[in-house]
């Protein structure tokens, strides 16, 4: 070390190597050399505002959800009490019927039977009507033949088919599990048909120069860019494979929520049937909202667009 080295401070001796590696771990934590270290950033400052009003938000939508809910259940007492009948049903003889109907096993056994012709419908819709989407929306000779029957049963109220199903099938579950796959099956080939549709031909082009095989086309390009499309089609099959569900329940007289609805009706105990479609948009929820979920948080650019 010469003289003019020794005369100067410590830190202007320290090589430049050695005053970056001094810095590094400083500008690895976010601090910007001078700055303190327990001072928050102006980006996590604004982060933190975001999240502050994204909670606000959520909590002034659920209180509005839940005030709304209230001013109707009251109104409805008020009115029912006023002008309707006292066999009409009113939200405090619901309440009452609680207990009375969640331990009746007939209620249950309905339950489970309208719930497993739904889930067994849904599931039944989905795979083929998801194969049959794909090649609609992929294959223009296929699209051609089946376009104009897909939209004609889309349009049409399907309702009016189950007459004609019980006496195909009888009056026996698989005459309603006919009527739920019908509902279901439609809006799924729909959705899925028109994903197919607007994928651009820019993608599977490049699959093939690179020499892909068909099913890794159509597996891993095909399928997952109709998938948001797919699950807009289940989220519309839910609802109407419970209504088909329901009616078939209806008019062919089966075990079910439907039939459980029909009798209570009839018997003027409406209070017992309100539970049934309760518990009906309970089960519809509960398979809905992990959709919605799912597509939030991993397809939020499809909700953006």
């Amino acid at each position: 070390m010469s003289a003019a080295d020794r005369n100067l401070p410590a830190a202007a001796r320290t090589s430049p190597d050695a005053r970056r590696a001094q810095r590094l771990p400083v500008m690895r934590r976010g601090i910007a050399p001078g700055r303190g270290a327990g001072r928050p950033s102006g980006l996590e400052e604004a982060s933190g505002a975001e999240a502050e009003a994204a909670r606000r938000e959520r909590t002034q939508v659920f209180l509005a959800r839940v005030a709304t809910g209230i001013g109707i259940l009251v109104l409805w007492q008020v009115c029912a009490a006023a002008l309707a009948p006292g066999y009409i049903a009113r939200p405090l003889g619901v309440l009452g019927q609680v207990p009375t109907v969640f331990g009746d096993q007939s209620f249950w056994s309905a339950a489970g039977s309208t719930v497993l012709a739904v889930v067994e419908g849904l599931i039944i819709a989905i795979v083929f009507g998801t194969v049959i989407g794909l090649v609609m929306g992929r294959v223009r000779d296929v699209d051609r033949a089946l376009r104009l029957y897909v939209d004609s049963f889309y349009a049409m109220p399907l309702v009016a088919l189950v007459p004609l199903l019980t006496v195909w099938f009888g009056y026996t579950p698989l005459a309603r599990l006919a009527v739920v796959v019908i509902e279901a099956l439609l809006p799924v080939i729909f959705s899925v048909a028109e994903g197919g549709r607007s994928l651009s031909a820019e993608f599977t082009d490049v699959a093939r120069a690179y020499r892909a095989p068909w099913w890794r086309i159509w597996a891993g390009i095909v399928l997952p860019a109709s998938l948001p499309y797919l699950l807009g089609g289940i989220d519309l099959a839910i609802g109407r494979a419970l209504v088909g569900a329901v009616v078939a329940e209806f008019i062919a007289s089966l075990n079910g929520l439907g039939y459980y609805i029909l009798f209570n009706v009839r018997s003027f105990q409406e209070d017992r049937a309100m539970l049934a479609m309760v518990l009906l948009v309970a089960f519809a929820l509960a398979v809905r909202v992990p959709f919605s979920m799912f597509v939030r948080r991993e397809l939020p650019w499809y909700r953006a667009g």
